[in-house]
């Protein structure tokens, strides 16, 4: 049956907003946060010019959504350096944020404010101490014992997580141009996948630290790779400027299993917690897209659009709570740049 999107709340963020992350652990899955880049002055994207990093600002805006009274609560705003990408760790309430500084930071949620305290911040070594770095996308393992962080200069690194703190293991350069986005093998955690603004879908083995393997470059996108998704069943998903959601079988990835055109170019990817196989797509130019991808990954078709946003569609994520019976949820956030804009919708299925 087909789908309709209902919105809920909105909120300005002031800043222009790109990320939106919601909390997955209980007892805090009614937490959310969106992460906002105000750009300098001369600057068109979130890489261009020349300005330094002090220009760049950003703020981690926490935000509580009460499902049974539908009430959207602003909780908190800590101020930051401009935000690229944010992911919550996989076992514990803690967020790491990507910013234009060139760093990753951790916070936690206290237990009894249930707001966000800075844990620690750590700096990925530049390529070149002379040149900007910014570091753009993060990724957790499975386990969150190492993060991957992609950065403007094209490089990736894995950063340890260990009782002394964050700790920079290794550094290495997987594209030429920005190293748009990055992430683990969901079966296999010695691989990684990494995207790049020189078009390239890249295949690492990283076993040996110090010398990672490339087992592939992929050449099938027609501009750069900007969002990567690991799926069950050995399938890939990426996102690419040139328009399309593409699934890859991550045992011969050579061209792709399907190729669908969801406009606009496709920052990022979300899967519903209760349904991995349907994606909640952020097509920056376009708008939010759900679509439903085939067990095989052969078979892509489209649920749901989403056009409230005016401005490029970059932030997205759905809500762990208020699932139907059958697991799926219904309940998701997005934001947008320009308009600095960020909604609460719900996805309903029409009788």
């Amino acid at each position: 049956m087909p789908s309709v999107i209902s919105t809920l709340h909105t909120f300005d963020t002031v800043y222009s907003a790109d990320s939106v992350e919601w909390c997955p652990h209980p007892p805090y899955q009614h937490l959310f946060v969106c992460g906002t880049y105000q750009l300098a002055d001369g600057e068109e994207s979130l890489t261009s010019g020349n300005s330094g990093t002090k220009t760049r600002k950003g703020r981690i805006l926490l935000f509580s959504y009460d499902l049974q009274h539908d009430s959207l609560a602003h909780e908190q705003t800590i101020d930051t350096p401009a935000i690229l990408d944010q992911k919550w760790h996989p076992k514990s309430a803690q967020l790491a944020v990507v910013t234009a500084r060139g760093e990753i930071q951790l916070y936690a949620v206290r237990e009894d404010t249930q707001q966000l305290s800075h844990v620690e911040s750590l700096r990925i070594p530049p390529e070149d101490v002379d040149c900007e770095q910014l570091t753009l996308a993060l990724d957790w393992s499975n386990d969150g014992n190492r993060a991957a962080v992609s950065d403007s200069r094209g490089g990736v690194s894995i950063v340890s997580i260990e009782e002394q703190g964050m700790r920079h293991l290794h550094r290495w350069k997987a594209h030429s141009f920005e190293a748009w986005t990055c992430a683990f093998d969901r079966a296999d955690q010695n691989v990684l996948y990494t995207g790049g603004d020189d078009t390239l879908l890249c295949t690492f083995d990283i076993r040996c630290l110090e010398s990672p393997a490339a087992r592939l470059r992929n050449k099938s996108h027609g501009a750069g790779v900007t969002s990567l998704l690991s799926l069950e069943g050995h399938l890939l998903a990426t996102g690419s400027y040139d328009d399309c959601l593409r699934i890859f079988d991550t045992r011969a990835m050579k061209s792709s299993l399907t190729e669908f055109n969801v406009g606009g170019g496709l920052w990022r990817i979300k899967p519903n917690p209760g349904r991995p196989h349907q994606l909640l797509c952020a097509c920056m130019y376009h708008n939010f897209s759900v679509v439903s991808v085939g067990e095989d990954g052969r078979v892509v078709a489209l649920d749901a659009e989403y056009n409230e946003h005016g401005s490029i569609c970059y932030g997205c994520d759905w809500s762990y709570r208020g699932r139907e019976e059958g697991g799926e949820a219904r309940y998701f956030a997005t934001c947008s740049f320009y308009d600095h804009k960020l909604c609460l919708a719900v996805l309903k299925t029409e009788e």
